[in-house]
């Protein structure tokens, strides 16, 4: 049983990423910063893909679960000017310090009409922020370094860099990421070591993390269709969006 895609088939809000990027990856040459799980990249993968993240034991299980290359690096990226024709950035520029750094290097490797594709949790006075912090989840639970941005900041970092921004969408609602949180919690407190590394203590990146979440699976199939209703009062209510979807392309 392949653990990773059994999660990803249950997780709202990656399927909402992959419908949002799908069809929109450009090219034959495709960088994603932040390798993660790989559960969406294998949906994703197509032509020439390279992985690329700060946590070596990521780019490892990355590698072995896709069979592409992945390097390890942090805001310097290893390739050369015009190297990819999309860069993919799911979840990721909110874990680095140097974001901004990060942010023009991602459109120094991309080729001119090339494609950036970000992904970012939503910043500002949101409820939500406040009911993580007060459950013990605090942003370094999530491997983050800051909260993560408003549109107008995102937007303002794209078109400083000269992109062009052809699409940004909002998406994951209060009840979802309400859920999302109570089930981040119990696997944090059923998670006996508190790992420091760049994805945090809330997501399984590991083979052997994977393994034992298999007992946890029946859990995640019972808790599905909650996820799904909550998804549906989050579209039919209009509650405020948490995660930013923002695309550009390089003239």
């Amino acid at each position: 049983m392949d653990l990773r895609a059994e999660i990803t088939k249950r997780s709202i809000k990656k399927k909402k990423k992959y419908s949002l990027t799908r069809g929109k990856i450009i090219g034959d040459r495709v960088l994603e910063l932040g390798c993660s799980a790989a559960g969406l990249s294998r949906l994703l993968l197509k032509g020439k893909w390279v992985g690329l993240d700060l946590d070596e034991k990521v780019v490892r299980e990355y590698h072995r679960y896709l069979g592409t290359p992945a390097v390890v690096a942090r805001e310097k990226l290893p390739f050369r000017n015009n190297s990819f024709s999309t860069v993919l950035m799911f979840d990721f520029l909110e874990h680095v310090e140097e974001d901004r750094e990060l942010f023009s290097e991602a459109v120094r490797v991309l080729r001119s009409d090339g494609r950036l594709i970000i992904t970012t949790p939503r910043a500002g006075k949101l409820f939500m922020i406040k009911f993580r912090n007060f459950i013990g989840l605090k942003k370094e639970a999530y491997g983050h370094k800051r909260e993560g941005y408003t549109v107008e900041e995102l937007k303002t970092m794209a078109e400083g860099e000269g992109l062009k921004i052809e699409e940004v969408r909002l998406y994951s609602g209060f009840f979802l990421e309400f859920l999302e949180a109570l089930q981040n919690w119990v696997y944090f407190k059923m998670s006996k070591v508190k790992r420091d590394r760049r994805s945090g203590s809330i997501s399984p990146v590991e083979e052997d993390e994977f393994k034992k979440m298999k007992k946890l699976l029946f859990f995640y199939r019972l808790a599905y269709p909650f996820f799904l209703a909550a998804d549906f009062l989050d579209r039919i209510l209009g509650t405020k969006k948490h995660v930013i979807f923002l695309m550009g392309r390089k003239p």
